[in-house]
């Protein structure tokens, strides 16, 4: 028999294995990732790391011929190597923790001025002091939003203002991305808003080399907003220089909708485009010289060039992770050109993935390098077996057509289920859209962008800019057209962490093993796409941590409903987790009462003031009551009612049945559900 694994896709265990390290250190308790305790679990971790790589070289030099012990022993590395990295880099950022939200004046240095928020900016500061002081707060970094931001008020730039400061927030309901993570790993200790007048103290003097560059990108953008109209300047300096403060809200929400969103980071796509664009202009131009070219290895000459533009593109645009990441992967394909290897293959792809996950552990868990790796993976695997078929000829433009088309399926197919889990939506239009938008990027948007920062410098700005502007105009009309469509940006409920596991699970069996194991994959794909459809959604969201419950219910017409104020972020969250949108105008107030029809048809009274109670209690259309006030004494009509009137320290998912409640909290590990008791107890 033939051996089951496919040794020369062996490399894409190693990283599975890589990956399950760095998922096994986030599932410890958030206790133990501080202190001399997380000190001593990375010690820990790299002696392990030590004793498997001494056990991987006595195999390897002692019985080479052995084909089960030493992949294993290097697997088992890989796996201890990737929890000792995130141990690591949780160890190297380990800020104060805030047990309060509180206010106080602060005086800072201004080190990044970030995109908006809800129409606030927000500001990157780097703490000098603060009024009364705070002993944690000197010197640490804080990330607060403002409404207005006064135009010297740079990056460099010392400021003075008062603020509101809350602690980092963390996971807000069983199943949502723990954004306390990202302010762990980015040195945040407090997030919060501006409550006063930003004043300049200290105009910018002498600046490192990461400020210098910030304001040299801040100033492009300023330059762009000066040439370009709106909303083609937010879009231009999004592309350019990463900055994307300048896209209002509806634009960035139109092309949410159209699935044309990624077009506005700096992502694989711009990278590829730059740089072998680049690569094969210099190509084109070096064959208009025959003899020279002949005697010159002109491709890796300009490989190297396209490295150079790439580089110096990253650093323009910031270095976002998202730039990083897409400059990885095109520095292993030219590297590949230079070495005379194949260039898209999926070790390439795996390797990427390893440097930038060992640099980084957390970005496993981020949404951009899910979305990117998951479709980068499906197309270099289509990719690599449409090598394997026959050639069939056809008109360059016909091939060119399918071909983005085909890209764009695999792309969508294979970012739905992590598009869902981040974002809770799917756009069935991102195909169609993508093949209008993708030409328009690579032959006019992005050579046109090349050429404004070139004739920036030179004056000729005024040449190049109107060119740029009407493609990007061009971008806006598509994105518009596809969002008005039916079902555009349409609800798709969450699939959860497992099912994302076994999906992954089910395309590396299938792409790593021979044939008689490869239906195993196809049968846990399948399975998981089972469990993703008949998974349970919850009923309901309750915010209590520490503020006053507020319900959120999901309804019959598809649509949620709010019982109690909430902010925009809550309530998107709980569109997320409930899997539908909430309707505009406020929330409901209940004079009475409420009778809210659930999804599955049954009626439930909701009561928001005690004198709702009794017409509650006699409503004979609802099988119980939520009640938002407590409850003096039974209904006489023995009605359960379940009130929710305390400030706790958790969020909790409702699982509404025909006679009971059951629920889970934010700070359930588990996810066990558990019932609520309903009160008052009878007497």
């Amino acid at each position: 028999m033939a051996p089951l694994i496919i040794a020369e896709r062996r490399i894409i265990l190693f990283l599975v294995s890589f990956i399950t390290g760095i998922i096994c250190f986030h599932q410890l308790d958030h206790s133990a990732l501080h202190g001399q305790q997380l000190l001593q679990i990375t010690a820990a971790a790299f002696s392990v790391i030590v004793a498997l790589l001494i056990m991987f070289i006595w195999t390897w030099v002692r019985a080479r011929s052995g084909p089960f012990l030493g992949p294993l022993i290097y697997a088992l590395f890989c796996c201890a190597s990737g929890y000792a990295l995130a141990a690591l880099q949780y160890s190297l950022y380990q800020p104060v923790q805030l047990d309060a939200p509180f206010s106080t004046s602060v005086t800072a240095k201004i080190i990044h001025i970030d995109g908006q928020a809800s129409g606030r900016s927000r500001l990157w500061l780097a703490v000098i002091d603060t009024m009364p002081r705070h002993p944690h707060l000197p010197d640490a970094r804080l990330r607060l939003s403002s409404e207005y931001v006064p135009e010297n008020a740079t990056i460099g730039a010392v400021v003075e203002m008062r603020a509101r400061l809350f602690p980092p927030p963390k996971r807000l309901l069983p199943g949502i991305p723990d954004f306390s993570r990202n302010a762990r790993i980015a040195d945040i200790v407090a997030s919060g808003f501006v409550t006063s007048k930003i004043q300049v103290v200290t105009p910018p003097t002498q600046l490192s080399p990461s400020l210098f560059l910030g304001r040299v990108r801040e100033n492009l953008a300023t330059s762009l907003h000066g040439d370009l109209a709106t909303p083609a300047v937010g879009i231009a300096a999004a592309l350019v220089v990463g900055d994307r403060r300048f896209i209002s809200e509806p634009v960035y929400a139109v092309f949410r909708a159209s699935g044309l969103a990624h077009l506005l980071a700096i992502s694989g796509l711009h990278m590829g485009l730059l740089c072998f664009g680049c690569m094969a202009a210099l190509r084109f131009f070096a064959a208009l010289f025959p003899q020279s070219a002949s005697r010159v290895a002109v491709h890796k000459h300009a490989a190297v060039m396209a490295v150079l533009i790439g580089f110096i593109y990253v650093i323009l645009s910031g270095a976002s992770v998202s730039a990083v990441r897409a400059f990885i992967m095109a520095l292993l394909v030219i590297f590949a050109v230079l070495l005379d290897r194949r260039a898209l293959t999926m070790r390439n792809v795996t390797l990427a993935a390893f440097v930038i996950l060992a640099f980084n552990p957390i970005a496993v868990f981020r949404a951009g390098s899910q979305l990117s790796f998951a479709a980068t993976a499906v197309l270099v695997m289509a990719y690599e077996k449409s090598q394997y078929q026959p050639h069939v000829r056809r008109h360059p433009i016909i091939t060119y057509m399918i071909g983005i088309f085909v890209a764009s399926l695999l792309a969508n197919f294979a970012t739905a289920p992590f598009a869902a889990q981040h974002f809770g939506s799917f756009t069935p239009w991102g195909v169609l859209a993508n093949m209008i938008a993708i030409p328009l990027t690579g032959f006019l948007i992005m050579p046109s962008a090349l050429l404004y920062v070139i004739a920036l410098p030179l004056g000729l700005d005024g040449v190049i800019g109107p060119v740029f502007a009407f493609a990007i105009l061009a971008l806006v009309k598509i994105a518009t057209m596809f969002a008005g469509l039916p079902f555009a940006n349409s609800t798709l409920a969450p699939p959860g962490h497992a099912v994302l596991v076994l999906l992954v699970i089910a395309v590396v069996v299938s792409y790593v093993t021979t044939k008689p194991a490869r239906f195993t994959g196809w049968g846990l794909g399948a399975m998981a796409i089972f469990i993703w459809i008949t998974k349970p959604l919850p009923d309901a969201v309750l915010f209590a941590h520490n503020r006053h419950p507020a319900l959120v219910v999901a309804s019959a017409n598809g649509h949620v409903v709010s019982y109690g104020r909430l902010s925009d972020f809550l309530m998107k969250m709980a569109d997320f987790r409930l899997g539908q949108a909430s309707e505009l105008g406020g929330y409901q107030t209940c004079d009475v009462m409420c009778r809210h029809q659930l999804r599955s048809g049954q009626s439930i009274a909701i009561v928001t003031k005690r004198r709702g109670l009794f017409a509650a209690c006699d409503d004979r259309e609802t099988a119980f009551i939520i009640s938002m006030v407590a409850p003096l004494y039974p209904c006489r009509t023995t009605k359960p009612i379940y009130h929710f009137t305390q400030r706790t320290n958790y969020n909790y998912l409702l699982f509404i049945n025909k006679d009971s409640i059951e629920y889970v909290s934010n700070n359930s590990g588990s996810g066990q559900l558990a019932c609520l008791v309903p009160q008052p107890h009878q007497c």
